[in-house]
């Protein structure tokens, strides 16, 4: 089971919160960036790779508040976010997640 809250990693903190839909999170991405040659501000490092990873398997929608670094993964059946909650915890377990309750 997916816990609310947030995770602290070693660069970025990753804010998961269940949404009213069934089956819905809204996940929130802050730190971990840099500023890049053109004035952007990027992902760098751990939270490239996590978001990264998130974006390529599970193409999650833009968050509601269309702020950077927030998304929306819904799943249409209970098999695919079992799926999505086994690679969820391997990611925090990879890059050393924290659970801040």
């Amino acid at each position: 089971m997916i816990e609310e809250g947030k995770i602290r990693f070693r660069t970025f903190i990753l804010e998961i919160k269940k949404r009213p839909i069934p089956n819905s999170y809204l996940i929130a991405f802050s730190g971990g960036t840099e500023i890049d040659s053109s004035g952007w501000e990027t992902p760098s490092g751990d939270r490239k790779k996590f978001e990264g990873d998130l974006k390529f398997i599970w193409n999650p929608l833009d968050a509601p508040s269309n702020k950077k670094g927030e998304y929306v993964v819904r799943f249409s059946t209970d098999e695919k976010l079992l799926k999505f909650q086994t690679w969820f915890d391997t990611q925090v377990k990879q890059f050393g997640g924290v659970l801040d309750k």
